[in-house]
C-alpha cells in the first residue's frame, strides 16, 4: 500500500472522519423500519430501507471510494473476496452491508503506518532542504539541516 497524499496527518484525520460517519450510518440504518417504498411482491429486502436512504448510502460509498482512490495506491486488497464494484451486496438491507465498509476502513487504519510514501515526494523534500541550505551561512545551514532532518514536514 502506498500513500499518494504525503500529508499523512490529514489522511489519517479524514479516515477517522469516514469511520465515524460509517459508524453513525450503521446506527441509523440498524433502526430503520420497513419503508413504504417496499412491496414484497416486486422488491428485494434492500428496498425496505427506502429509496432516499439507499441514495444516501450510495453517496457515502462513492465518497469513500473516491477518498481511497485519491489518497492510496495498492488498496485493492481491501476488496478481495468482496462483491464486484460497488463492492457490496445490493440485494440486502444496509444494516447488513455497512459493517463491511467499517471493517475495510478499520483494516486501512491498521495498515496506514506501514504505507509507503512515493519516492518523488522524498526527492521534492530533498530539493527543498538543499534550497534552504543554499540561502544561509555554513553554521546556520548545519542547524537548518539538523532541524529539517528531525522534522521534515515542518514548514
Amino acid at each position: 500500500m502506498e500513500l499518494l497524499n504525503p500529508n499523512k496527518g490529514w489522511v489519517v484525520a479524514e479516515l477517522d472522519k469516514f469511520l465515524a460517519e460509517w459508524r453513525d450510518w450503521l446506527r441509523f440504518v440498524s433502526e430503520l423500519p420497513d419503508s413504504p417504498d417496499y412491496n414484497p411482491q416486486t422488491c428485494t429486502d434492500a428496498i425496505k430501507d427506502g429509496w432516499e436512504n439507499i441514495r444516501k448510502h450510495d453517496v457515502l460509498r462513492e465518497k469513500t471510494l473516491t477518498f481511497l482512490a485519491t489518497n492510496f495506491g495498492g488498496y485493492d486488497f481491501l476488496f478481495l473476496n468482496w462483491p464486484r464494484p460497488p463492492h457490496e451486496n445490493n440485494m440486502v438491507r444496509k444494516a447488513v452491508v455497512v459493517p463491511g465498509w467499517i471493517h475495510r476502513l478499520e483494516t486501512l487504519t491498521a495498515c496506514i503506518d506501514y504505507a509507503r510514501v512515493p519516492d518523488g515526494f522524498w526527492k521534492e523534500q530533498g530539493k527543498k532542504m538543499v534550497e534552504q541550505l543554499a540561502l544561509v551561512a555554513p553554521e546556520k545551514a548545519a542547524d537548518t539541516a539538523a532541524s529539517w532532518l528531525r522534522n521534515p514536514f515542518a514548514k
